[in-house]
């Protein structure tokens, strides 16, 4: 009797709490108030900014979202940047982490600065400008990443080739995504002379904790590609040619 009466008050519990959730999320929703939405696709970026969408397209980018609006009283942009694939998301996202007071926080990979939250989820770029300047975590932009997004992109894994996840400790701003010479002249610049005509690669660098140094993973299948990144670093005491890649130091 007592089995019964307990499986009878959880159910019960579980009806009225339904209608509580329901209501929170109708709250949250009801108090993002959108002023203007736009939307740009592929080469049409160009109407959003004039300077910088040859690096979005170079990241392979399919669609931006933004939109202006009003969320607890103030005011914020969101820009949704969708891509090809989760690596592009993070790429584009590793060349503009710079100037965080937070990192990793409240999502796997993030950049809180005093006046911008980025994070990439999935194939997912997210940027949230606040309009006020943050010392600490700005909590109503961290929710309006979760509103805009949903769980599975917030869940997802970025595939890091192998060499590059054995290695990496501490991700934002230490871990860069390449694929093209305007990525990496975001992102290290110092590397453009080794990389004069060479194309179709993907380029990871990484910051080495307590060092002045990085190291550089490079992947290609173009084999003239792959001579002549070998003969650029021919006089380099640090380059290591693995199963599939080429690790140096710079």
């Amino acid at each position: 009797m007592r089995c019964k009466l307990k499986l009878i008050l959880i159910f019960s519990l579980l009806i009225l709490s339904a209608p509580l959730a329901a209501g929170a999320q109708s709250t949250q929703s009801d108090s993002v108030q959108v002023k203007r939405e736009r939307v740009f696709k592929g080469e049409a970026l160009y109407g959003f900014m004039n300077g910088g969408s040859e690096l979005y397209l170079e990241y392979s980018f399919r669609e931006l979202k933004a939109i202006d609006l009003t969320y607890k009283g103030e005011e914020y942009t969101v820009e949704i940047y969708k891509m090809e694939s989760p690596e592009d998301a993070f790429g584009i996202y590793s060349v503009h982490t710079f100037g965080a007071l937070f990192k990793d926080t409240l999502f796997r990979y993030s950049c809180h600065s005093s006046m911008q939250l980025q994070t990439c989820l999935g194939d997912t770029y997210y940027s949230v400008v606040f309009e006020k300047p943050s010392d600490s975590i700005n909590y109503n932009a961290v929710e309006l990443i979760n509103y805009y997004s949903d769980a599975q992109k917030r869940s997802a894994y970025i595939d890091f080739p192998e060499e590059v996840r054995e290695s990496v400790k501490r991700v934002s701003g230490n871990l860069k995504y390449m694929k093209g010479p305007l990525g990496m002249f975001a992102a290290s610049p110092e590397l453009t002379d080794y990389f004069k005509n060479i194309t179709d690669y993907k380029l990871w660098t990484l910051k080495e904790e307590n060092s002045s140094l990085s190291k550089a993973f490079f992947y290609s299948k173009n084999k003239e590609s792959i001579a002549r990144l070998k003969s650029s670093l021919a006089d380099s005491d640090s380059f290591f040619e693995g199963e599939g890649f080429i690790l140096f130091e710079f």
